[in-house]
């Protein structure tokens, strides 16, 4: 089938065209998509820049603020990903770097993907109304709603991939050169934004290479279209290659189980949903309404594809180097929701289609609001302004941060107090931040004569499973602090009093000391012959004996302390900060009041 105008006289032929898209665009249909766009929109923005930066944001900042060829060298050594989001993304934070800003990018073109989304459903099935259901789906998607607000590539690679799609499924039904170069020039944006795009890619191919039958004219055109997707990706292949090197060196993923998989289809169906029995039944109607009729239509098959492919390859590959992981199928998503555009419309009544639709956003509105409210990303936000609090007065400190990355997320935040604090990563420091990483070859040179040290953990046993640092400062008189934790990151904070003793208030000899005075008690920690001075605050209550300073033993809790000393575990938690009454360690100090 060719150009339906082909035979039309040009002026006619514009006279019509006008008179289509005037009808198309004051359509119903039209007002129903136009609604649906302003409701995604909304569910996108709103909270926008409510949740902390997190690693992987802050990795996209810090590299999208390099320079033109430093950015395209670092994405080959430092990523897993290609480089044209962060390209984008550099030109987007010339006005600044605030966290909405950043996201607005990605929310922008998830938000540009829901009338998307129509015309590829409506072009694959010739079918407005299942149009409609789709772009509804994508614009209630908590998926898709989550990865609108983060600051990394997914949101640009579903644009390219829809638009891909949209192009594809044209130049099938009638041929048009046009099509076909669209097509060609979004796959190859695709692929340039997200190596997933692969799964999409080789689906496209799978798919035609088992219908070409049904479309034998397209044969010759879809041969040169794919020839030249790969010659545009030829320049970036070996980069492609040197990075598929690294991530099976030291990718961090498990292998995928039973569990992860249907975690994933969770995720597709209505991420983060509570109630995950209600969401296994509710993908098992829809599977089952999908393909209980026998359907040898291309459309299916093409839907079948796109879904089922990436989860399969990305299983095998997964055998050697797990990547299974839901961003990294992210693509495969949107055949999900083409399939439950499939099942609802295998019913002509529209009250059965509402139906089937309601239960799906009902649970979809239900996670985006336990999404926005209740699921953190990392918080950087609170431990930075926690340091930074503790360092206003702090002369000659250092902050450690293990893994060396972690320092990401920690400088787009604290470079706004405009502190000046030593930091190191350790085992040496991210590239990032530092051109010339320095490499901690010695803890005792690096660490030795510094009053405070703030050790930053995130995944605290993936981070230093043999505790090296910690272990280093609990063996050299270093006492620990109160902690701070948010999710799966941690502060630890150390003070030796000692070389503090010289300079602050309260060492020197006295009997006639105000209350409210610091005093720094010396004492010998157990196991060492270290001096240690034990910050304790004069007071004075009345009818209660003085405080008594303790230091913790190997194998002591706050149980076993309490009921030697004749207290409470809340009692000594109260006076001593502690948050966790089951994480003390040995060597802390603890104040007995």
């Amino acid at each position: 089938m060719g150009d339906p105008l082909e035979d039309v006289p040009a002026q006619q032929r514009t006279a019509i065209s006008l008179s289509i898209l005037n009808q198309r665009i004051f359509s119903r249909p039209m007002w129903v998509l136009t609604g649906l766009v302003i409701i995604g929109a909304i569910l996108r923005l709103f909270y926008l820049a409510d949740k902390s930066i997190w690693l992987d944001e802050a990795f996209s900042i810090s590299l999208s603020q390099q320079t033109l060829g430093d950015l395209l060298h670092l994405v080959v050594k430092s990523d897993a990903h290609p480089p044209l989001y962060y390209l984008l993304l550099k030109l987007w934070l010339l006005p600044g770097d605030s966290a909405g800003y950043v996201r607005l990018l990605s929310a922008i073109f998830s938000i540009a993907a829901i009338p998307l989304m129509y015309l590829v459903v409506s072009s694959l099935f010739d079918d407005v109304l299942a149009g409609l259901i789709g772009a509804g789906i994508l614009a209630f998607s908590p998926l898709h709603i989550w990865y609108a607000q983060e600051a990394r590539m997914y949101a640009l690679l579903i644009f390219f991939v829809l638009a891909s799609a949209y192009f594809f499924i044209r130049a099938l039904r009638y041929g048009l050169p046009k099509d076909w170069i669209g097509y060609v020039f979004t796959t190859t944006l695709a692929l340039y934004t997200d190596y997933a795009a692969m799964w999409y890619f080789l689906g496209i191919s799978v798919f035609y290479f088992l219908s070409w039958k049904r479309f034998p004219n397209r044969s010759k055109t879809w041969l040169i279209s794919q020839a030249s997707i790969l010659l545009a990706f030829s320049p970036w292949l070996r980069a492609f290659l040197t990075q598929t090197e690294q991530v099976t060196e030291s990718f961090w993923l498990p292998s995928p189980t039973f569990q992860t998989i249907i975690g994933v289809f969770l995720d597709f169906n209505s991420l983060n949903f509570p109630w995950i029995a209600i969401s296994i039944f509710y993908m098992t109607v829809i599977f089952v309404w999908a393909y209980i009729v026998p359907d040898k239509s291309w459309q299916r098959r093409l839907v079948t594809i796109w879904l089922f492919m990436p989860l399969v390859i990305s299983v095998i590959l997964s055998l050697r180097q797990p990547i299974f992981l839901t961003r990294n199928l992210i693509v495969a998503s949107i055949g999900y929701y083409i399939l439950v555009v499939v099942a609802i419309r295998r019913f002509k009544s529209t009250r059965v289609m509402a139906l089937l639709l309601l239960p799906l956003f009902i649970m979809n509105l239900i996670s985006i609001g336990h999404n926005a409210w209740n699921e953190e990303k990392e918080n950087w936000r609170d431990l930075t302004a926690h340091i930074a609090a503790l360092a206003k007065n702090t002369r000659d400190g250092l902050i450690i941060f293990n893994p060396p990355y972690a320092e990401l997320p920690f400088d787009y935040y604290f470079r706004r107090y405009n502190l000046e604090l030593d930091t190191q990563g350790y085992p040496e420091d991210e590239i990032l931040l530092h051109p010339e990483p320095k490499i901690v070859d010695n803890l005792t040179s690096l660490l030795a004569g510094r009053p405070h040290i703030w050790l930053i953990l995130r995944n605290d046993e993936a981070a230093d499973p043999n505790s090296r640092v910690k272990e280093w400062l609990d063996r050299n008189g270093y006492v620990r602090q109160r902690d701070f934790y948010r999710d799966n990151i941690a502060v630890l904070s150390y003070t030796r009093w000692d070389i503090l003793a010289d300079r602050l208030p309260g060492t020197e000899s006295s009997t006639n000391v105000a209350t409210g005075t610091t005093l720094y008690i010396p004492a010998i920690l157990q196991g060492t012959a270290t001096t240690l001075y034990i910050p304790v605050i004069l007071r004075e209550t009345a009818g209660e004996p003085p405080s008594t300073v303790y230091i913790v033993q190997t194998g002591d809790t706050l149980l076993s302390i309490a009921r030697r000393y004749g207290t409470t575990v809340e009692t000594l938690a109260n006076a001593n900060n502690i948050i966790n009454p089951n994480r003390i360690q040995a060597g802390q100090v603890l104040i007995i009041p």
